[in-house]
């Protein structure tokens, strides 16, 4: 009885970042196809279907048609994903600068888009389990046929978009940086957390009562994201989470935490902007709270910058905030 014969492997082609890819290389189906950091192609050919397309930091500027499962270009020179190019399980284009055009009704269980600057407009029909969008600053509005499909939105510093879909429904929702975004819609629904931090939002809304509250990914209640002044100081230092009590601090607010918590002063001197103090408060289970008190010479308004906490004087601590670890290389003709 002859014997079967053994299923043949699935193909694999392996680029050099000097070699081009031609036709007759890719074949009918391929199983996997590494480019990394490929410079001398331009595009794949059209046709092709391959399980997964690795091309990070590869000089591929178009993609026109074919089929693959995952697709990964971070950090490539691509501009276009033409409507002929189907991805079936994951897109990831992070830091994709060129990046403006992504084809029509892509449906992709994740899309990761972050920090594409280039990109100001989704297609029409996109749907998603988990779509990241963010850093990309370029973005002014979602499509209202957006389909979410219970993961995650990541919109952080998304600065330009001033709405979010009319529906949809997913578990995490990032709108950290998105100042313009005050509302979720009713039919927007948030099944575990919102990242509020620097949003319009200035309360839970009403349909999403009980739902976890996130400040740039620190886990917070309603008092520190929305009502700060309610805090009080002994409970600030009496938190024990470093990463929440400086959250705390933030909202709280520098200035007026150490006037009430009565911070040691370690330096004082002036400059053009009138007197500058270097407070300090020390903190349990935490490096000391260190802040430089300076004023404005135009506007005469006092800000207060939080310094390393070895920063033992006003000059050294100014001279940090400017980025210069040594003061002795700080010398500004003038001070604005």
């Amino acid at each position: 009885m002859p014997m079967a014969a053994a299923a043949r492997p699935p193909a694999r082609v392996v680029l050099r970042p000097q070699d081009r890819l031609l036709d007759h290389q890719a074949g009918p189906v391929l199983d996997r196809l590494d480019m990394p950091r490929n410079e001398a192609a331009r595009t794949l050919p059209a046709g092709l279907v391959c399980h997964r397309i690795l091309a990070p930091e590869s000089r591929l500027e178009q993609l026109d048609a074919l089929r693959c499962r995952e697709l990964v270009l971070d950090g490539s020179s691509i501009a276009r994903i033409g409507d002929g190019v189907r991805v079936d399980y994951r897109l990831s284009a992070r830091a994709c600068h060129r990046l403006t055009a992504l084809p029509a009704s892509l449906r992709a269980g994740t899309v990761d888009l972050s920090d594409c600057l280039a990109l100001e407009s989704l297609p029409p029909g996109l749907s998603s389990a988990f779509l990241d969008l963010e850093g990309c600053t370029a973005l002014a509005r979602l499509p209202d046929d957006l389909i979410l499909r219970g993961g995650r939105l990541n919109l952080r510093d998304c600065a330009l978009i001033d709405a979010l879909p009319p529906r949809g429904m997913v578990a995490q929702l990032d709108i950290a940086g998105c100042g313009r975004i005050d509302a979720v819609p009713e039919g927007f629904r948030v099944t575990s957390w919102i990242d509020v931090a620097g949003s319009g939002l200035t309360a839970v809304p009403a349909h999403l009562a009980g739902i976890g509250l996130r400040w740039r990914g620190v886990p917070v209640d309603a008092r520190i994201a929305f009502r700060p002044h309610e805090l009080g100081i002994g409970e600030i230092l009496g938190e024990r989470n470093a990463e929440r009590r400086r959250v705390m601090l933030e909202r709280f607010g520098f200035e007026a935490f150490m006037a009430a918590a009565a911070a040691e002063e370690l330096d004082a001197d002036r400059d053009p902007g009138g007197e500058r103090r270097l407070l300090r408060v020390p903190l349990e289970n935490d490096e000391p709270l260190v802040c430089v008190s300076v004023a404005c010479p135009s506007t005469g308004r006092r800000y207060f910058l939080r310094v390393p906490p070895d920063v033992t004087t006003c000059r050294q601590a100014v001279a940090w905030t400017a980025g210069f670890d040594d003061p002795a290389d700080y010398a500004p003709l003038a001070e604005t």
